[in-house]
């Protein structure tokens, strides 16, 4: 399984009302940021030109460089022995384009949050990022 880092997963404005919605809940909350994490199930190693291809297909969107990895990592993705519509189109682009060994591409989002949190805490914040029907 190859894990590649994608753009930035939060607009400036997305970024503010997030942050507002867990400082209500969990005012230790003092920053957060996002950005996609692609997961490639590959059935053999790919050679780097396939890498290369594979990373282009991946490379969408606003850059994430300026992602700080700072605090708690948070792992959305979606839920265990589902198909997301973005992992079936994402697999056959990559198939299209001559990368037979991807068996399947996937996309999460790691959300760092910075504060002194509990534990507890934490389970709170990782509550209000995901989607309990599709995501974990």
């Amino acid at each position: 399984m190859l894990e590649l880092i994608g753009s930035t997963a939060l607009s400036a404005f997305r970024k503010k009302r997030l942050l507002k919605k867990l400082t209500r809940t969990i005012p230790l909350v003092k920053e957060i940021s996002a950005e996609y994490i692609h997961f490639a199930d590959v059935g053999e190693t790919l050679t780097d030109s396939a890498l290369s291809t594979l990373k282009r297909i991946l490379t969408y969107g606003p850059k994430s460089e300026g992602i700080q990895h700072r605090g708690a990592r948070l792992l959305v993705v979606p839920r265990a022995n589902t198909l997301s519509p973005w992992s079936s189109k994402a697999t056959d682009i990559a198939q299209h384009c001559g990368l037979t060994q991807i068996n399947r591409l996937e996309r999460g989002i790691a959300y760092y949050v910075e504060g002194e949190l509990s534990e507890q805490q934490l389970i709170q914040v990782a509550e209000q990022l995901h989607d309990r029907m599709t995501e974990r």
